[in-house]
């Protein structure tokens, strides 16, 4: 008897590599872990891919041209929205995975994959400008990223509903997002100037520069030598400093959630109602992700990397932090269904954070405004 091989083979096997690296992370899994995923051996793998690098390219890649296609094919805003909202089930840790893994990839291909997504962007803010065609060309492109970003917020929890229902509230959050009225300032972007540099404690300029590492680079990617090289001195003299790498890494995460905290206490402190309470946390965390996104990036990618006790306690220090949201916005808009609010509460999030990710929105002078008026019309329907 003749065993033919499924015709979708290699897309099974890029379904499970993608799932894989969501879960555990690139640097965690084997591609044997993938063959056995997919019921195969690693040889038959490889009759497919040459290697893992070359898996995880395929992976990313797969998702960030069926993104492009998706967008490319359709007619109007509201045929997008639609079509976007039907795909995300079927690959919902894209965002993650580009974030995260593609860091891994040589640059040649991130550059690639970075023109092809801000082509997507670009097709994005063009439906968007004709359906609103008082919009200037900036502002545009930041509510096609805020679009984008509503979609990508579901790689970030594991919240679902059933399948239709899903579909229909990312859609009703991507419109809301498109839809927002923005007001208006003088300068929209500002070319980055040169500024007169602080000196720093050699512990501080360290950690510093080991923050923004590993963020662009990813954990594993980065060295000691690497972190002494970008603060003006050497790889052993770090160890003057933290005992090793991964007490960089422990000492980072841990600022960024005392200082996301902080943010926290003083919005509530100073909150006169619900209403307040919610506008409050929204602004708190908009200042958070502008003045520290490599932090944020920390915080979005790099907690499998921390010791078992320590990430355990940082992902529930995260299901708070969501938690607090979905109570305030429960206290604004009681009634809606627990699923329904953290998922509009991640897209809220996921808007801000993505955007001061992004060059371009990042040079706006009036970033911070805009974003909270987007964030504001996600959740609260406005």
């Amino acid at each position: 008897m003749v065993v033919r091989r499924p015709h979708d083979r290699k897309q099974q096997i890029l379904a499970a590599a993608g799932e894989l690296f969501r879960e555990h992370g690139y640097h965690n899994v084997s591609v044997a872990q993938v063959a056995a995923a997919v019921g195969i051996t690693a040889p038959a793998l490889y009759r497919h891919f040459k290697n893992k690098p070359d898996l995880l390219y395929a992976a990313v890649n797969a998702g960030i041209e069926s993104l492009y296609d998706r967008v490319a094919g359709s007619e109007d805003l509201k045929s997008m929205i639609a079509a976007l909202a039907a795909s995300v089930s079927r690959r919902r840790g894209l965002s993650l995975l580009w974030q995260r893994e593609a860091r891994y990839l040589p640059d040649e291909q991130r550059e690639e994959m970075r023109a092809t997504l801000k082509s997507a962007a670009a097709r994005d803010a063009a439906l968007i400008r004709t359906e609103r065609p008082e919009l200037d060309e900036e502002d545009s492109y930041l509510l096609a990223w805020a679009l984008i970003a509503v979609f990508n917020s579901v790689s970030s929890h594991r919240v679902s509903l059933p399948r239709r229902q899903m579909e229909l509230l990312l859609a009703e959050l991507a419109e809301r997002a498109v839809h927002t009225e923005l007001g208006h300032s003088e300068a929209k972007v500002e070319t980055p100037t040169g500024h007169v540099p602080v000196a720093m404690p050699r512990r501080e300029l360290l950690l510093t520069e080991a923050i923004r590492l590993f963020d662009e680079r990813g954990y594993q990617a980065v060295n000691t030598e690497d972190i002494g090289e970008a603060a003006g001195t050497t790889g052993p003299n770090v160890y003057n400093h933290f005992d090793a790498k991964i007490d960089l890494l422990i000492a980072a995460v841990s600022r960024g959630g005392e200082r996301r905290r902080i943010g926290v206490a003083q919005a509530l402190a100073a909150a006169t109602g619900p209403e307040d309470a919610l506008a409050g946390l929204l602004a708190a965390h908009i200042d958070f992700a502008i003045n520290e996104r490599h932090l944020i990036g920390l915080l979005i990618s790099e907690l499998d990397q921390l010791p078992d006790k320590f990430r355990r306690t940082c992902e529930q220090n995260q299901r708070e932090y969501v938690a607090l949201w979905v109570k305030m916005l429960d206290d604004v808009r009681p009634g809606l269904e627990p699923a329904t609010a953290r998922i509009t509460v991640n897209a809220a999030l996921t808007v801000v954070e993505n955007a001061v990710r992004i060059g371009r929105l990042r040079r706006r002078d009036d970033l911070p405004e805009r974003l909270f008026e987007i964030g504001s019309a996600v959740l609260l329907a406005r």
